[in-house]
């Protein structure tokens, strides 16, 4: 297991030091933000304040926590208004220097204003399972009816040639 508390050039250990994006939750072992490259409109992330890479890493306190978190990250997403949240954070001081393009698209979809239909939740546990920052982050991204042409078999669906079986 990963006891590191926070690790000082790691970017998630700034997020739950309060240095960058604003939490949207908070318990006594996860924060949650929204994302500041979003795929959807409310995508955000639930981010252990400890240092650890792997779920598997959470200590019994956090794992009591993290589905308190998840609802709390839940509830954020649905009473935000997205609309003014990406209008604000095209003009984040510290965003100033990175593309917008993700944070504009969410503002030109036409349900954007929808209450989410549906949601997927998960993480990247390994950097051969596609993580890109060392520090646990779960992804919460809200799924609107229409966002994808066909969202049958979800999840797997990140190694599309072996997605599909057949259903009886």
């Amino acid at each position: 297991m990963n006891d590191l508390q926070s690790s000082p050039d790691c970017y998630f250990c700034r997020v739950t030091r309060g240095e960058t994006d604003p939490f949207v939750f908070e318990n006594r072992s996860f924060v949650g933000v929204f994302d500041t490259h979003p795929v959807n409109p409310g995508h955000a992330l639930i981010v252990p304040r400890r240092h650890v890479v792997s779920i598997f890493d959470l200590n019994a306190a956090e794992q009591a926590d993290f589905f308190d978190a998840l609802r709390g990250v839940k509830r954020a997403i649905e009473s935000t208004d997205l609309r003014a949240l990406y209008q604000e954070m095209l003009h984040r001081d510290y965003l100033r220097d990175r593309p917008k393009d993700h944070i504009e698209t969410m503002l030109a979809l036409d349900f954007l204003g929808n209450v989410p239909d549906a949601y997927t939740v998960g993480n990247n546990d390994g950097r051969e399972a596609g993580r890109s920052i060392d520090h646990l982050h779960t992804i919460v991204l809200p799924r609107y009816r229409g966002d994808i042409e066909n969202p049958k078999g979800g999840i797997r669906n990140v190694i599309p040639a072996r997605a599909h079986y057949p259903r009886r």
